[in-house]
C-alpha cells in the first residue's frame, strides 16, 4: 500500500517564488535525489500556490508583493509555496527514508535554507 505524505515548504524573505522554483525543481530535487538514492520517493508531485506581481487586499506581510490568487479562503491560509506529495511503497519505507534524510551529513546538504 502507497504511504503518502504532504510537505509544505516556503521560500526565504527576498526570494521571489519564480527563483523559489528554479531552485527547488532544478537544483534542490537533483541533488536530494543524489543524495537518498534507493530511498527516495516512487513519486514526489510538487503543486506551487499561484502567486501575483501585485499586491491585493487581504495580503499578508510575508507575501506582501507576491499574495496569492485564492479563490476560497484568505492569504494567511496560503503562507507556503509549494506543496509536495511524497509517495513512499509502504510505511516501513518512510520511516527508512526519513531516518537516512535526517543524518547530519545527509539533511545539512539537502536543506533549502538557501532558497
Amino acid at each position: 500500500m502507497i504511504f503518502s505524505i504532504l510537505v509544505f515548504m516556503s521560500r526565504k524573505p527576498g526570494t521571489t517564488p519564480e527563483q523559489f522554483r528554479n531552485y527547488y525543481t532544478g537544483s534542490h530535487l537533483p541533488m536530494f535525489r543524489k543524495l537518498v538514492g534507493p530511498h527516495f520517493a516512487v513519486r514526489h508531485v510538487r503543486r506551487y500556490i499561484h502567486r501575483i506581481e501585485a499586491p491585493r487586499g487581504g495580503a499578508i506581510q510575508r507575501n506582501s508583493s507576491t499574495p496569492a490568487s485564492v479563490l476560497l479562503g484568505s492569504q494567511a491560509d496560503f503562507n507556503f509555496d509549494v506543496v509536495a506529495t511524497v509517495d513512499l511503497k509502504t510505511a516501513a519505507d518512510f520511516w527508512e527514508h526519513c531516518d537516512f534524510a535526517q543524518q547530519p551529513d545527509i539533511g545539512a546538504s539537502a536543506s533549502l535554507s538557501r532558497f
